[in-house]
């Protein structure tokens, strides 16, 4: 039986021949395997296949212009046949059959096992090869790899999918937003979002204001519905009302939280009570002034922490700073509503 043959380019690295070349995906994965480091095999160098991540990359897969530009990482066995032609930079490599175990994936696995998940989808792949080297060098290129690649920053990819349109529309609109008081110079957190990996002194992550500002922005949101520009406006009203009745504890003062990405979650999640006390008392104006008057019940307001005791809501690091875990979030967060909306009984 005649198998698979290509034509392949050749890479020289550091005394060793690497060979570069196309191939369909589907006619790959009949060609590759892989042994994952287990207790029956520990000195294999793979991971186990996460089904859950092949699965993602097979939905990645199916978007309309999704592209695996990265080259799939491989270890050629002996029984594959390397052959030189006329050309010294290119050599072609005969497989014994079309399925069988002859490429050993260092890198690229979950890349190929999406394409069991893609719906038939199968396209070329940039594949690199070694030719059958010993356990050692397998085993280190797969670690340095693995060990070596440094992975983008929240910050950065969060960019760039917005800079390249492909985030969801919602998530883009609050994006916006999140530019809107990263940028504007009339907004209280001007220059405080890192939305670049180089931003200096900034209180929270264009992610983090993101995942704050989506509940009210999105969906279901006490804002949702307005242009970006308005609900920036409404925002930065409301920032700036909170600045008024924390003033010693808004800024670069490192002896508070409220401008830390504690603070900042805490605060943005009591946004709808305090625009609701707005449309309650103020007539629905939203400025600096009337979220101020709507916000002052909070001045007096004292946290009652697990155990007994209760600490006053200054926002000071000491008191506060146990209490920055999710659980301590989520109870200022549930006692700072309930406070807001007792003012709003009494009255």
């Amino acid at each position: 039986m005649v198998g698979t043959v290509i034509t392949a380019h050749v890479l020289k690295q550091k005394g060793y021949d690497l060979y570069l070349f196309p191939m369909n995906s589907n006619a790959l994965r009949q060609l590759c395997y892989v042994t994952p480091r287990s207790q029956e095999n520990p000195t294999e160098v793979q991971r186990l296949l996460s089904p859950v991540r092949a699965k993602e990359i097979g939905e990645y897969i199916k978007e309309e212009t999704s592209l695996l530009p990265n080259a799939i990482v491989v270890s050629l066995t002996q029984e594959v046949k390397i052959s030189p032609t006329g050309n010294d930079k290119q050599v072609v490599i005969q497989f014994p059959s079309e399925k069988g175990k002859y490429a050993y994936v260092l890198d690229g696995q979950h890349r190929l096992a999406g394409f069991e998940y893609s719906d038939g989808i199968e396209f070329d792949l940039p594949v690199v090869a070694l030719h059958n080297v010993d356990d050692h060098l397998r085993g280190k290129v797969f670690a340095d790899i693995n060990s070596k690649q440094v992975k983008v920053t929240d910050v950065q990819l969060l960019e760039l999918y917005y800079q390249i349109r492909e985030l969801p529309s919602e998530e883009a609109a609050t994006m916006d937003v999140v530019h809107r008081l990263a940028k504007d110079a009339d907004s209280p957190m001007n220059n405080k979002i890192k939305v670049l990996d180089d931003d200096k002194g900034c209180w929270v992550t264009n992610r983090h204001m993101k995942m704050c500002l989506g509940p009210h922005t999105e969906s279901g949101g006490t804002i949702y519905g307005k242009n970006p520009a308005t609900q920036a406006h409404i925002i930065k009203e409301f920032l700036k009302g909170v600045a008024k009745v924390w003033p010693e504890a808004w800024g670069n003062n490192s002896d508070y939280m409220l401008t830390r990405a504690m603070g900042i979650e805490i605060i943005m999640s009591i946004f709808g009570a305090a625009k609701h006390r707005c449309d309650l008392n103020e007539g629905r104006q939203y400025t600096a002034e009337t979220f101020q008057r709507q916000l002052a019940p909070l001045k007096e307001c004292n946290i009652e922490i697990p155990g007994g005791g209760k600490i006053p809501l200054t926002w000071a690091r000491g008191p506060f700073g146990p209490l920055s875990n999710k659980a301590g979030k989520v109870l200022i967060q549930k006692q700072l509503v309930n406070f807001l909306r007792h003012a709003d009984e009494e009255k």
